[in-house]
């Protein structure tokens, strides 16, 4: 037998109402399949206990992941090849903690808050591969490096080093949150993995079957930036100087866990990162804030011509680029649209992050 013990969000407010025919349609399928356990719902956390034969166990537990009542699903535990039931008298006891006034339910209640506060730090702070692990029940310690097509992002904020050395630690953490709160969700709208924030950029990457995903995300965060410039023309708003590049390369790379026995790092190795991570410094030089390789450049053609469509707009060679350690030079695409052009003076900004940084300084007088 099985025990799954788990915990997730409702994914809407859910009245006592709805709590109690969720307990009802639990207790009716849990009879039929011949599973047993417990429900306690605390504020808008389910925390569920589920045993019984393996297969009944994981067809439950597949539901409950595709139900719209709950989110976040995060597996506790899971215990395999048990020989008795802890919980064998109950179909599936139902406890609404925030109702009973039982003093014993008290602790309970501090500690599924605990968990669930825990849970959402991780969601921040962990890798998402890892997290998605750690959720399954799974031990992230146990994924086996694997060399795999990856299509790799690099996104790196201009002159972020004046704009830390020039302005006000508020004003210059506002901007990152903003870039960074643009940047992700368009990495997460086209399903990237998140590998690192980079202190003033991130590492993000795709399966290169999705090459189309990667570039879709690099457009829509650059078009983005660029209406946020517009919004914030104002000479003494910080915004309208928040610029970025972004480099895309497709190719091997060394996927896994890398490290020691005193810290790992899940994330993906090897020439496609260099590539990707130079191809963004070349956004300074080429004109265009979106460049790519023509690894990249040839899934996309791939992918329009297996799909029978056509690109929003063309894709454009814009150059060649010899990047450091190599013998030939790269050939630099991007797609020829109007908001991914690029004529910064990089020095002329820098000068413009300094005057306003003084000018921010003085108003903090």
């Amino acid at each position: 037998m099985k025990r799954i013990t788990y915990i997730s969000n409702f994914s809407r407010p859910l009245s006592l109402d709805d709590l109690d025919a969720i307990s009802e349609v639990s207790i009716r399928n849990n009879k039929r399949d011949g599973l047993t356990g417990a429900l306690f719902c605390f504020r808008n956390i389910f925390y569920q206990i589920l045993e019984g034969e393996e297969e009944a166990v994981d067809r439950c537990f597949a539901r409950i992941e595709k139900d719209d009542r709950h989110s976040r699903v995060f597996i506790l535990e899971i215990e395999e090849d048990i020989e008795r039931r802890k919980y064998g008298e109950w179909e599936m006891r139902t406890v609404m903690l925030d109702e009973s006034t039982d003093p014993l339910m008290r602790p309970i209640r501090h500690l599924l808050s605990t968990l669930a506060n825990t849970h959402r730090t991780l969601e921040r702070y962990t890798p998402q591969r890892v997290l998605r692990e750690i959720q399954m029940g799974g031990s992230p310690d146990q994924i086996q490096a694997r060399y795999e097509e990856r299509t790799v992002m690099f996104v790196d904020l201009f002159r972020s080093t004046s704009i830390f050395e020039s302005w006000p630690v508020d004003v210059a953490t506002m901007v990152l949150h903003r870039f960074y709160d643009t940047a992700l969700n368009a990495i997460q709208r086209e399903q990237g993995i998140v590998s690192k924030l980079t202190g003033d950029g991130i590492m993000a990457y795709w399966p290169a079957n999705n090459a189309g995903g990667a570039v879709q995300a690099a457009i829509a965060m650059l078009q983005e930036f660029d209406e946020l410039r517009k919004r914030s023309a104002e000479k003494d708003n910080p915004l309208r100087l928040l610029h970025a590049g972004v480099g895309l390369a497709t190719g091997r790379v060394l996927e896994g866990n890398i490290g020691s026995s005193v810290h790992m790092d899940y994330t993906v190795l090897g020439d496609t990162v260099n590539t990707a991570a130079r191809l963004e410094g070349a956004t300074r030089k080429a004109g265009w804030s979106l460049v790519f390789d023509e690894s990249t450049k040839n899934r996309l053609q791939g992918m329009e011509a297996s799909s029978q469509a056509s690109a929003s707009a063309p894709i454009r060679l814009i150059g060649r680029f010899r990047a450091k350690g190599k013998e030939d030079a790269v050939k630099l695409y991007t797609v020829d649209q109007a908001t991914l052009r690029n004529a910064i003076d990089h020095e002329a900004l820098r000068q413009e992050i300094r005057t306003l940084g003084q000018v921010l300084y003085g108003k903090t007088k």
